[in-house]
């Protein structure tokens, strides 16, 4: 039976991650620092971070056949040194282990780091500029992992915004307001172009990955990318709720965005508000053609309002 070492096992995306893997033959060490509530008998848990498990195993991981790497902070409100040691240091204490040489090495990163993106779509020659030290942290990650030369079979997904049930991003401040009819704040009057993922898609697409031995760097979004005026028409004949808009300049809006970023007033980041604020989706012809989303752009975003807007 092969070995699967999964960490940031309990996460929003590892959760649905473990449950995709779970189901196959493998024999998984999941890691984190929470309480996962999935058990089964080929899933071996270690409550504890991901340092103290590579120090555990003596930096030998040399007995795992997968490695997927989906564990992440947020620079919602945790502090500098937190965000660097879950997106940076533990991966370098990765790269100083001991790996199988045929070992495959998924690494789940971010669309982040692109900060605002320089072109639109976003192609594989795009120049990554983070606007916050969560892109930079995982930049900086992808490059660590690009220069491992004992990391042979390495994949990098980097998705857009994940949606889920439980996770909105942004837009759950959004389907809030729509709930209480109070107009939102519409940057560009709402002509940019976005683009979602949900977070089972993500899963699929990393098992995926994982079961084809697909090497390379990939982006994890839904097709049909539309603009945002879009998708709130459609949330309107959806719910048959009328969506009120204010239109706001984009650099506006990112200057008050950012204010209470740094006044830690918001649990978002720099690139949450310039993500939201201009045209952000990938190239269609940079996919992988034998994966199918089983949710689009719309679709997904739909989903996560239906239930952020019927919650009591």
């Amino acid at each position: 039976m092969e070995k699967v070492l999964l960490l940031g096992s309990s996460g929003f995306l590892g959760t649905e991650v473990l449950k995709f893997i779970s189901e196959k033959e493998y024999n998984i060490d999941a890691v984190d620092l929470n309480t996962s509530n999935i058990i089964k008998n080929n899933i071996h848990h270690h409550k504890m971070d991901i340092t103290t498990f590579i120090n555990m195993k003596n930096h030998n991981l040399s007995e795992y056949n997968f490695i997927i790497d989906t564990a992440t902070v947020l620079p919602f409100k945790n502090n500098k040194k937190k965000l660097m040691d879950r997106n940076i240091f533990s991966v370098q204490e990765i790269t100083k282990s001991k790996f199988d040489e045929n070992v495959f090495f998924i690494y789940v990163s971010s669309s982040g780091t692109y900060g605002i993106p320089e072109e639109t779509p976003i192609r594989p020659s795009t120049n990554q500029a983070p606007l916050d030290l969560y892109g930079d942290s995982k930049l900086a990650a992808e490059k660590l992992l690009l220069n491992n030369k004992n990391l042979n079979n390495l994949s990098i997904v980097r998705p857009k915004a994940i949606l889920g049930e439980s996770r909105g991003g942004i837009f759950e401040i959004f389907f809030k307001l729509i709930k209480k009819g109070i107009p939102i704040p519409l940057p560009n009057n709402g002509n940019q172009i976005m683009q979602f993922v949900d977070v089972v898609d993500v899963a699929r697409f990393v098992e995926h990955i994982m079961e084809k031995k697909i090497t390379g760097i990939w982006p994890a979004a839904a097709p049909n990318p539309i603009k945002l005026n879009d998708y709130l028409n459609n949330l309107e004949i959806k719910f048959n709720k009328k969506i009120k808009r204010i239109n706001i300049h984009p650099k506006l809006f990112l200057f008050f965005g950012y204010i209470l970023v740094n006044l830690r007033l918001i649990n978002f980041t720099k690139w949450h508000f310039g993500g939201y604020a201009y045209d952000s989706y990938f190239d269609d012809d940079w996919t992988l053609n034998d994966f199918k989303y089983e949710h689009d752009s719309y679709e997904t975003l739909l989903r996560t309002a239906n239930f952020w807007i019927n919650k009591n």
